[in-house]
């Protein structure tokens, strides 16, 4: 079953994603995927553009990014010691998170730039214990410039950053400095090339406008059961993850600690767009998740129940966008 088997670390397991991520978008391949309304920042430009012209190519779009960021976000778990022993778990929730509940996935920006983001809190969680650091966080800082030109609020994660080396690094004020500068030095070269190839408006603000919320039919089983589910589960997974905190060694604490405050970003961030009338992010909700929810199934004794739990995920993750 399937949860027995992503509860193993075998790299194999991995290639079920190439069946999962098309799976979830293929009610969308066949409905039209959704993509917002524009002002967009220059990253995604093209992309909206090409989606204008080539429909097909927005759900093709959303099943590489799902590719992406599954395999991104079960690397990202296991190298940098956020679960006590290695598994694929992430892998197989990200695909099924995304694709249920009533924010709806699209090949929205916060999709395509999440890779950049997660890649930028690879990176720094990876200077822990080094004694020289200011290379990679530079290159941190500039992912989340990259990842903030296709989602502006994205930029926010620079805080990110900075609570990571606040935990895992003695204090040095150039390790605050630096990330901010990456993020600068990213969109200020961005605007130049804007400007002098007049490729479009340099308006980042203009992204942010206040919009009128647009309603959206409901499915029970989409937007009603599946996320009733995920709550049960949630609720499961805090008291694991907090046993998990407290007896873990202080490098495990600090690598949790700066997952938590990345989880609360991306709160803070649905929260914003909450307050703009902008749609939600799905990606937003999936990617921490699908981490947070494989610590119950990871830790389960009951397994027979952690693979329903999961085939009724799996049921709403596929059923779903064809009602949508």
């Amino acid at each position: 079953m399937l949860v027995r088997a992503y509860r193993t670390y075998q790299p194999a397991l991995l290639l079920g994603l190439l069946v999962l991520a098309p799976a979830v978008w293929s009610g969308l391949f066949v409905h039209g995927a959704p993509v917002p309304p524009g002002p967009h920042m220059p990253g995604y430009r093209p992309f909206a553009l090409a989606f204008a012209l080539w429909p097909w190519t927005a759900p093709l779009t959303g099943v590489l990014a799902t590719l992406a960021l599954g395999l991104q976000l079960d690397r990202l778990a296991n190298d940098r010691e956020l679960f006590e022993r290695h598994h694929h778990l992430p892998a197989l929730l990200f695909p099924l998170l995304l694709a249920m509940g009533p924010l709806r996935m699209a090949p929205d920006p916060a999709l395509l730039g999440m890779p950049a983001a997660l890649q930028a809190l690879r990176i720094t969680w990876g200077t822990q214990g080094r004694t020289r650091a200011l290379g990679p966080l530079f290159d941190a800082g500039c992912l989340i410039g990259v990842a903030a030109l296709l989602y502006f609020p994205y930029a926010f994660l620079v805080v990110v950053l900075w609570a990571s080396a606040a935990v895992m690094r003695p204090y040095g004020w150039r390790d605050y400095v630096v990330p901010l500068l990456g993020t600068v030095v990213v969109l200020m070269l961005a605007w130049a090339v804007v400007a002098l190839s007049q490729a479009g408006g340099w308006a980042p603000m203009g992204t942010l406008a206040l919009r009128t919320p647009e309603p959206r039919s409901a499915h029970w089983l989409r937007d009603r059961a599946a996320p009733a589910l995920v709550a049960v589960l949630l609720l499961v997974a805090i008291p694991v993850l907090a046993g998990l905190y407290q007896r873990s060694i202080m490098r495990e604490k600090n690598a949790r600690a700066s997952f938590l405050a990345f989880a609360f970003a991306c709160l803070l961030l649905l929260g914003f767009a909450a307050v703009l009338g902008h749609p939600l992010p799905a990606v937003l909700v999936a990617c921490p998740l699908a981490v947070v929810l494989s610590y119950p199934l990871a830790a389960t004794r009951r397994l027979w129940l952690a693979e329903l739990t999961v085939a009724a995920l799996l049921l709403a993750a596929v059923a779903g966008p064809w009602w949508g």
